[in-house]
């Protein structure tokens, strides 16, 4: 009987140790849009389960020179911001977003956020951020990739006409496939 009860204590015990004290809807976040926009961005969603202590800090970013970014979580900060601290309570549902402001610059870039719970939890956010030359499908001519082959929707399904103000694949003869941005 003893060896029943302290089996039972151990199991609760160490549901409590472990138990977990948020989540976070996605830890890799596309995003994508014009180079000559002001800024685009995309988000996730960290919810805590418990009330928690919660810090960031950016632990690399690999993106193109004079693009900038700035983050929200809980609150927006300046392009620059590469850190902060919260307290969340119980059942919060924080937004968590990058901003990137590409300057006119295209290209893609990644950048990672590491989030510490309770000082001793870690979870890594990525954003995988493609800043898009603008493109008029008519006006794509022969190149070093060759003629276009395939357009496709970012679901990866072939597209028989273009559709203005979206992002497609574009596929060439030369086996490269490049993100793009359909103007009316």
């Amino acid at each position: 009987m003893y060896k029943v009860v302290l089996f039972f204590f151990l199991a609760l015990t160490s549901q409590s140790i472990f138990a977990q004290t948020h989540t976070i809807e996605e830890l890799f976040v596309e995003l994508s849009g014009e180079a000559t926009a002001n800024d685009f961005s995309n988000n996730t969603y960290y919810q805590a389960i418990d009330s928690c202590s919660v810090s960031w800090q950016i632990i690399s970013d690999s993106v193109p020179d004079g693009w900038l970014v700035s983050f929200c979580f809980p609150n927006c900060y300046e392009p620059g911001v590469t850190s902060g601290t919260s307290v969340f309570t119980d059942s919060a549902d924080q937004y968590l977003n990058c901003h990137i402001y590409p300057n006119n610059v295209s290209g893609t870039g990644v950048v990672k956020m590491e989030i510490t719970t309770n000082n001793s939890h870690k979870d890594t956010v990525v954003w995988s951020a493609t800043a898009l030359d603008n493109l008029f499908l008519t006006e794509l001519d022969a190149s070093a990739k060759g003629e276009i082959l395939n357009v496709y929707n970012l679901e990866g399904k072939m597209i028989s006409k273009s559709i203005t103000n979206q992002i497609v694949l574009v596929e060439f003869e030369n086996g490269t496939i490049e993100k793009r941005f359909v103007l009316p």
